[in-house]
Protein backbone atom coordinates (compact mmCIF):
# COMPACT_ATOMS: atom_id res chain seq x y z
CA UNK A 1 0.00 0.00 0.00
CA UNK A 2 2.70 2.93 0.60
CA UNK A 3 4.75 1.72 -2.24
CA UNK A 4 1.69 2.59 -4.26
CA UNK A 5 1.22 6.20 -2.51
CA UNK A 6 4.76 6.26 -3.21
CA UNK A 7 4.75 5.83 -6.54
CA UNK A 8 1.34 8.03 -6.97
CA UNK A 9 4.02 10.73 -5.33
CA UNK A 10 6.53 10.40 -8.34
CA UNK A 11 3.80 9.97 -10.58
CA UNK A 12 2.95 13.73 -9.95
CA UNK A 13 6.56 15.20 -9.78
CA UNK A 14 6.70 13.55 -13.76
CA UNK A 15 3.41 15.49 -14.70
CA UNK A 16 3.37 17.46 -17.59
CA UNK A 17 3.02 20.97 -17.71
CA UNK A 18 1.04 23.73 -20.02
CA UNK A 19 2.69 26.28 -21.84
CA UNK A 20 2.48 29.45 -21.14
CA UNK A 21 -0.15 31.81 -23.02
CA UNK A 22 1.67 33.60 -25.87
CA UNK A 23 -1.65 36.33 -26.18
CA UNK A 24 -2.50 38.69 -24.01
CA UNK A 25 -5.73 39.69 -22.90
CA UNK A 26 -5.54 43.13 -24.67
CA UNK A 27 -3.21 43.18 -27.61
CA UNK A 28 -0.46 45.57 -28.29
CA UNK A 29 -1.24 47.37 -31.64
CA UNK A 30 1.61 48.29 -33.44
CA UNK A 31 1.38 51.59 -35.33
CA UNK A 32 1.97 51.22 -38.69
CA UNK A 33 4.08 53.80 -40.78
CA UNK A 34 1.96 56.61 -42.29
CA UNK A 35 1.85 57.03 -46.54
CA UNK A 36 0.97 60.56 -47.93
CA UNK A 37 -2.79 59.81 -47.68
CA UNK A 38 -2.84 59.16 -44.07
CA UNK A 39 -0.76 62.33 -43.37
CA UNK A 40 -3.80 64.61 -44.73
CA UNK A 41 -6.63 65.71 -41.80
CA UNK A 42 -9.19 63.26 -41.97
CA UNK A 43 -12.66 63.26 -40.06
CA UNK A 44 -13.17 60.92 -37.45
CA UNK A 45 -15.71 60.21 -35.10
CA UNK A 46 -14.11 60.83 -31.37
CA UNK A 47 -12.75 57.32 -30.30
CA UNK A 48 -13.28 56.74 -25.85
CA UNK A 49 -9.46 56.46 -24.47
CA UNK A 50 -10.75 53.24 -22.96
CA UNK A 51 -11.07 51.80 -26.57
CA UNK A 52 -8.51 53.86 -28.17
CA UNK A 53 -5.45 51.54 -28.73
CA UNK A 54 -3.48 54.18 -28.55
CA UNK A 55 -4.24 56.66 -26.62
CA UNK A 56 -2.39 57.57 -22.91
CA UNK A 57 -2.69 56.17 -19.68
CA UNK A 58 -3.50 59.89 -18.76
CA UNK A 59 -6.29 60.37 -21.36
CA UNK A 60 -8.07 57.01 -20.54
CA UNK A 61 -7.81 57.44 -16.50
CA UNK A 62 -9.17 61.50 -17.52
CA UNK A 63 -12.20 59.27 -19.10
CA UNK A 64 -12.92 57.01 -16.52
CA UNK A 65 -12.71 59.73 -14.10
CA UNK A 66 -15.19 61.60 -15.64
CA UNK A 67 -17.43 58.96 -16.10
CA UNK A 68 -17.28 58.51 -12.29
CA UNK A 69 -18.44 61.37 -11.76
CA UNK A 70 -22.03 60.65 -13.19
CA UNK A 71 -22.39 58.02 -10.32
CA UNK A 72 -22.77 58.84 -6.59
CA UNK A 73 -20.09 59.33 -4.33
CA UNK A 74 -20.15 56.04 -1.96
CA UNK A 75 -18.50 56.36 1.79
CA UNK A 76 -17.83 53.03 3.88
CA UNK A 77 -19.53 52.50 6.85
CA UNK A 78 -18.76 50.91 9.92
CA UNK A 79 -19.40 47.35 10.33
CA UNK A 80 -23.39 46.43 10.88
CA UNK A 81 -24.64 44.10 13.95
CA UNK A 82 -27.62 42.16 12.58
CA UNK A 83 -29.47 39.61 14.59
CA UNK A 84 -28.03 35.98 13.32
CA UNK A 85 -30.75 34.71 11.92
CA UNK A 86 -31.76 37.77 10.44
CA UNK A 87 -28.33 38.67 8.83
CA UNK A 88 -28.41 34.60 7.12
CA UNK A 89 -31.29 35.41 5.70
CA UNK A 90 -30.35 38.53 4.54
CA UNK A 91 -27.24 37.19 2.67
CA UNK A 92 -28.33 34.23 1.27
CA UNK A 93 -31.57 36.40 0.08
CA UNK A 94 -28.89 39.10 -1.50
CA UNK A 95 -26.62 36.07 -2.57
CA UNK A 96 -29.32 34.59 -4.72
CA UNK A 97 -30.39 37.33 -6.42
CA UNK A 98 -26.68 38.82 -7.17
CA UNK A 99 -26.33 41.36 -5.26
CA UNK A 100 -24.89 42.70 -1.51
CA UNK A 101 -26.51 43.26 1.41
CA UNK A 102 -24.99 47.50 1.20
CA UNK A 103 -27.09 47.70 -2.26
CA UNK A 104 -30.09 45.83 -1.10
CA UNK A 105 -30.00 48.32 2.19
CA UNK A 106 -29.61 51.09 -0.08
CA UNK A 107 -32.50 50.54 -2.52
CA UNK A 108 -34.97 49.46 0.68
CA UNK A 109 -34.05 52.80 1.94
CA UNK A 110 -34.77 54.75 -0.84
CA UNK A 111 -38.14 52.69 -1.51
CA UNK A 112 -38.75 53.46 2.01
CA UNK A 113 -38.24 57.09 1.93
CA UNK A 114 -40.48 57.44 -0.81
CA UNK A 115 -43.22 56.45 1.02
CA UNK A 116 -44.09 58.14 4.56
CA UNK A 117 -46.35 55.28 5.88
CA UNK A 118 -44.04 52.77 5.41
CA UNK A 119 -41.05 54.53 6.79
CA UNK A 120 -43.09 55.51 9.61
CA UNK A 121 -44.10 51.32 10.57
CA UNK A 122 -40.14 50.56 9.54
CA UNK A 123 -38.93 53.51 12.43
CA UNK A 124 -41.84 52.01 14.84
CA UNK A 125 -39.83 48.57 14.26
CA UNK A 126 -36.16 49.90 14.25
CA UNK A 127 -37.47 51.88 17.44
CA UNK A 128 -38.04 48.14 19.34
CA UNK A 129 -35.66 46.44 18.21
CA UNK A 130 -33.05 49.24 19.07
CA UNK A 131 -34.81 48.68 23.03
CA UNK A 132 -33.99 45.51 22.74
CA UNK A 133 -30.62 45.59 21.88
CA UNK A 134 -29.99 48.01 24.83
CA UNK A 135 -31.43 45.45 26.87
CA UNK A 136 -29.25 43.06 25.70
CA UNK A 137 -26.48 45.25 26.22
CA UNK A 138 -27.55 45.95 29.86
CA UNK A 139 -28.17 42.02 30.48
CA UNK A 140 -24.22 41.45 29.26
CA UNK A 141 -22.63 43.91 31.14
CA UNK A 142 -24.38 42.83 34.45
CA UNK A 143 -23.56 39.47 34.08
CA UNK A 144 -19.78 40.43 33.06
CA UNK A 145 -19.50 42.85 36.26
CA UNK A 146 -21.86 39.80 38.27
CA UNK A 147 -18.94 37.49 37.07
CA UNK A 148 -15.73 39.54 37.64
CA UNK A 149 -17.08 39.93 40.89
CA UNK A 150 -17.51 36.36 42.28
CA UNK A 151 -13.98 35.51 41.59
CA UNK A 152 -12.56 38.37 44.05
Amino acid sequence: MSDNVLNQLRNKRNRSTVEPRQDALVPKVQPEPQTEEQNSPQETSPVPATDNPTATPADTIAELQAELEKYPETRRHSAIVLEKDLDQELTRFCKDRGITVEVFLEAAWTFANADNALLEKITTEAKRRYDQRKRVGQIKRLITMLSNSSKE
